[in-house]
């Protein structure tokens, strides 16, 4: 693939991944708990293994570059994790655990059966 294409698809993947990211934490509002992230990033490892499951089939193509790494990378955010983990242990050790292994557990969860959903509906097990 010509790398500069693949910048372009990363490109504009991740800006409609950020913008769409943008509006969901807009919508949620923020209180004692970031559900607006932990929503994002659980929604986003389930998009990934969706993407991940179609595509590995397949030749690697733009597309894959866009939704993978552009899309889901854009939308999903470790930094916005970290610093309200960060925030999170300043106030509350409980909810901070309670943040981090929700993030973690479902996050595996979710991306785990996009995997799985993708491989059903090309008619295979997992």
């Amino acid at each position: 693939m010509d790398r500069f294409k693949s910048i372009i698809a990363v490109g504009f993947g991740g800006a409609a991944g950020a913008i769409l990211r943008y509006c969901v934490i807009l919508t949620t509002a923020h209180s004692f708990f970031p559900f607006g992230t932990l929503l994002i990033n659980i929604v986003g490892s389930f998009l990934l293994g969706m993407i991940s499951g179609y595509f590995s089939l397949k030749k690697k193509s733009y597309v894959f570059l866009a939704l993978g790494s552009g899309f889901c990378g854009g939308f999903t955010t470790m930094s916005t994790f970290s610093q309200e983990m960060v925030n999170l242990l300043q106030v509350s050790l409980p909810l901070a655990g309670l943040y981090l292994v929700a993030t973690l557990l479902f996050g595996l969860v979710a991306g785990f059966l996009g995997l799985c959903l993708s491989n059903i509906r090309r008619g295979e097990t997992f």
